[in-house]
């Protein structure tokens, strides 16, 4: 009982601990650095209020009482006018292709029907995809119908009406936003795991210098680690995929094969970043450390859990930066919005420059790794 409460020789435990801490300042840059950015996303790139959502106009009037309406869509701080269109299908093409959030159509004659008394209507089309901007969009798009129009003649409000319809996700259920995206969160993050942590885990135990003398090539070893896991990243998409549509009940309205071509794709990108990591990891504490380090703006500002029109500039400008923004626009534009190649090529052309560069240079760093 004695021993419990002997404090000898802790000073010479806290230096030696101490100085195993330093001998690895990567393991403890990352310490740091991974509660550092964790603060920075939670805080600044984090926002609920829904505002300033991007929106389409296709103007077939010509008179100032449609120029009047677009002002008060400007100045209503929910929505902000960012491309105009030259026909009502390049209008929903707009949502489809996943640029805007909701689209309004302001008809021919509506000065003149305006003038007139005869109550015209402006179309509003409203992306379901994410029920809580969809929400908002929806209330705010009738509330419209309230507006001034300035710039006429007449001193009293002259009535008209907005009538909004919400595509893709009438319902307007959460889970149809959020199950696409944890689909991208599990396969880049199970796959960026497994590859990291088993190579650098047999560099720890010692087997893969035993496989470095063997007759195996370099190209063959690494191929040969990283198949296998291609296997069971097929394995786990195709259980999310089908717990998506039969669990949580998400129609996909898309084409399915061309969803497995592109996540098939996606896996060149997470096999890549898992591989980049255990040729700069020494231990599996610093493959983790360094995973976290990739996994937490991939959750945070990719566009998986939170909209990323609602974000900051800067923050939005930092998703692109991450592969996972590109594929989880991919996910929601075929199972939600039935998106194809001509609506999503934005999306999959820098998804896979991604995956060929992190590919291409995490190969030659494992090649000289194993030299």
């Amino acid at each position: 009982m004695s021993d419990l409460f002997d404090f000898s020789g802790m000073h010479a435990v806290i230096y030696k601990e101490l100085r195993q801490i330093l001998r690895s300042p990567i393991t403890l840059a990352l310490a740091i650095g991974v509660p550092l950015l964790q603060l920075l996303l939670l805080g600044y790139a984090i926002n609920t209020t829904v505002e300033h959502i991007p929106a389409a106009v296709y103007k077939e009037d010509r008179g100032p009482a449609s120029q009047a309406f677009i002002d008060g869509l400007a100045g209503s701080r929910t929505f902000d006018v960012v491309t105009y269109v030259r026909s009502r299908r390049a209008l929903i093409d707009e949502i489809v292709a996943g640029k805007v959030r909701a689209a309004f159509d302001i008809p021919e004659n509506f000065t003149a029907d305006l003038q007139a008394g005869r109550d015209p209507a402006v179309g509003a089309f409203i992306d379901g995809s994410d029920s809580a901007i969809a929400q908002v969009a929806y209330g705010s798009a009738i509330t419209l119908s309230g507006i001034p129009l300035r710039d006429l003649t007449k001193e009293v409000p002259l009535p008209f009406e907005v009538r909004p319809v919400v595509l893709f996700n009438p319902s307007m259920r959460s889970a149809n936003f959020f199950v696409p995206g944890l689909i991208g969160l599990v396969l880049q993050n199970i796959t960026i795991m497994l590859t990291a942590l088993a190579i650098v885990g047999e560099r720890e135990r010692g087997t893969l210098d035993q496989l470095l003398v063997t007759p195996i090539g370099t190209a063959g070893l690494m191929l040969g680690k990283l198949i296998p896991y291609v296997l069971v990243a097929a394995a786990q998409f195709s259980v999310v995929l089908l717990g998506l549509r039969y669990v949580f009940g998400v129609p996909i309205a898309g084409n399915v094969p061309l969803l497995a071509l592109l996540s098939l794709s996606f896996l060149l990108v997470s096999l890549g970043l898992g591989l980049l990591i255990s040729t700069v990891a020494q231990t599996q504490i610093q493959a983790q450390l360094m995973a976290i380090f990739i996994l937490l703006p991939s959750v945070l500002v990719s566009g998986a859990v939170f909209e990323r029109s609602l974000m900051p500039l800067p923050m939005q400008i930092f998703g692109y930066a991450i592969p996972l923004t590109y594929y989880i626009e991919i996910l929601r534009g075929i199972i939600i919005r039935g998106a194809g190649v001509a609506q999503l090529w934005p999306s999959i052309v820098p998804m896979l420059a991604y995956g060929i560069v992190i590919f291409v240079l995490a190969s030659v760093r494992f090649a000289r790794s194993t030299r």
